[in-house]
């Protein structure tokens, strides 16, 4: 079985539209592919309260104009729609995702990993949570039917940090430094939200490799 492994920010809008573009290839791929969910924090050092909104947060961080941050903002919901997803990057609730990933990990481990994945980038990306705050993320796991007591006790101890961390041990191996990132089969790498046909005829690549 082919193993795609995907590095990923529950913050960051082209990891959302790269899973979604994988879904499409894969749709096209006959063949049997575990998919595996890698974490990777854009940002180890946000806080676990909302920042400034992404306009102001893009016009400090790339010293941008109001104007031009408007324009990127614009350009990645519309890229969103094109995807497939109701990409509300406008208000957006910046926060730390250390949690986030610690509790996709968790759920891998019950085996709705992907699920929660899922859930978690549209919890940040249309309905606009702080994917900092335990009292969302225990609701957000309930509705994949994760156990309300387990998750609470996952999120007040320090379970599932180090495979967290891990991986980004790994990225930081491979020489990732921006997401997402695709690793396909161990034999070939794909940086960036790349259309389906892309990442369909890189793993074509990595089958005959």
């Amino acid at each position: 079985m082919m193993k795609i492994e995907v590095w990923s920010d529950f913050a960051c809008p082209f990891c959302y539209i790269g899973k979604r573009h994988l879904e499409q290839a894969l749709a096209q791929f006959d063949g049997e592919v575990e998919v595996i969910f890698r974490a990777f924090e854009l940002d180890p050092h946000a806080n676990g309260e909302p920042e400034a909104d992404i306009q102001q947060r893009l016009m400090q961080k790339y010293q941008k104009t109001a104007e031009q941050a408007n324009e990127m903002i614009d350009y990645v919901e519309e890229a969103g729609k094109k995807a497939g997803i109701d990409l509300r990057y406008r208000t957006t609730q910046y926060t730390r995702t250390f949690e986030a990933h610690r509790l996709a990990k968790f759920a891998e481990s019950k085996g709705l990993g992907e699920a929660m994945t899922e859930r978690l980038f549209k919890a940040y990306f249309t309905d606009n949570v702080i994917l900092a705050k335990r009292t969302q993320l225990i609701e957000l796991a309930l509705e994949i039917g994760l156990d309300r007591d387990e998750v609470a006790k996952l999120l007040t101890g320090d379970d599932f940090g180090h495979e967290v961390r891990e991986d980004e041990r790994m990225a930081h191996r491979y020489g990732i430094n921006s997401v997402p990132f695709f690793v396909i089969d161990e034999k070939l790498g794909v940086s960036g939200a790349q259309p389906p046909a892309v990442l369909l005829d890189a793993i074509k690549q990595a089958l005959q490799k």
